[in-house]
């Protein structure tokens, strides 16, 4: 069962998709409401553009529809599960001018999986209802960010190179900033979970790495099938360390005092000093949001340059002249 719960006076709806029961999609259709209504009662977020939640039980299938009407082509803000799989994506419909002129923000039912027992909409426990909660206020500051930057055109290209550094860097940071400024709705065992889930990340990802690049010495694959293996694993561990440290950074949480075995694992790790550096990084972009200072996507350098050095770490070298041409990667193993 499919239903739309239009709010006229701000030009803003939330279409349910896949739904067993007419009930059960307007349940979780106004608790969205209420909440995006409450995040933006009693927060300074800029969140005009949005214009529509869909919300389906089919999350690739109504992602793909929004897209194709957006006609969509430049890198989105992902929310993931500790898994991984996408559970909310923000769509942008970008002018001509390169600009986005509105947002819909799709999310999948697992969105709201603490919701559910059984299949019934249930208050099970307050910390449920925060989950939740926090995902719907780390999505606004998406859109907030968004609409905060418009000095970085939606539409602007690069090559391999600018996909292996740039848009790894906007995509970290933008993730960063979502936790960083969601923080304080954060139930304590979603910031556990993400922290967590860095640990085994830095661990199990890192030496998947050793492994591809260790099979290409041996001739056992590809260099261009390891080099997208080895980036997407080094954008897992930058994503992962975007969101812990945007919870870490805006608590003033000690990893060392709060998370031993995290601690450990990042002191004992190949790339460790890559990963302080990223987290200073990130908190020196955030300083310069935060005051406005964000003029182009040159502000992202300090972020990419440590991106690179991650790289060098596992053996890569990537070389080319700049992101925004034709120019070919040449990738250097070590």
């Amino acid at each position: 069962m499919d239903a739309e719960i239009n709010i006229l006076e701000t030009n803003f709806e939330i279409t349910l998709e896949g739904f067993a029961t007419e009930e059960e999609a307007n349940n979780i259709g106004r608790f969205t409401l209420e909440a995006i209504r409450a995040l933006n009662n009693n927060l300074n977020l800029e969140i005009s553009k949005l214009k529509c939640i869909v919300i389906s039980y089919n999350f690739s299938e109504a992602l793909q529809k929004i897209t194709s009407t957006y006609q969509h082509k430049s890198p989105s803000s992902y929310t993931n599960s500790k898994q991984g799989a996408a559970v909310g994506q923000l769509v942008s419909k970008i002018g001509n001018d390169g600009l986005c002129e509105e947002y819909t923000l799709v999310l999948s039912i697992e969105f709201f999986a603490e919701l559910f027992n059984d299949g019934s909409f249930l208050k099970l426990n307050e910390e449920g209802y925060r989950a939740v909660i926090h995902r719907i206020h780390h999505e606004l500051v998406h859109v907030h960010e968004k609409n905060l930057l418009t000095c970085l055109a939606q539409n602007f290209t690069v090559n391999e190179y600018g996909s292996a550094l740039l848009i790894s860097a906007t995509r970290a940071w933008s993730e960063y900033l979502a936790n960083y400024m969601s923080s304080g709705s954060a139930p304590q065992e979603t910031i556990d979970l993400f922290l967590e889930n860095l640990d085994t990340v830095v661990n199990e990802v890192s030496d998947e790495i050793g492994k591809l690049i260790w099979d290409y010495k041996c001739y056992n694959t590809p260099l261009s099938e390891m080099y997208l293996e080895v980036k997407k694993r080094i954008r897992l561990i930058i994503n992962s360390y975007a969101y812990a440290m945007g919870y870490v950074h805006s608590l003033n949480i000690n990893i060392k005092e709060y998370d031993p075995k995290l601690s450990l694992t990042l002191s004992n790790s190949k790339i460790r000093y890559q990963l302080s550096e990223l987290g200073i990084a990130f908190q020196n972009l955030y300083g310069k949001f935060n005051d406005q200072h964000i003029t182009g996507f040159d502000d992202y350098r300090e972020i990419t340059i440590v991106i690179s050095e991650i790289f060098k770490q596992f053996g890569l070298v990537l070389e080319c002249p700049d992101w925004s041409s034709d120019c070919e990667l040449y990738i250097h193993v070590n």
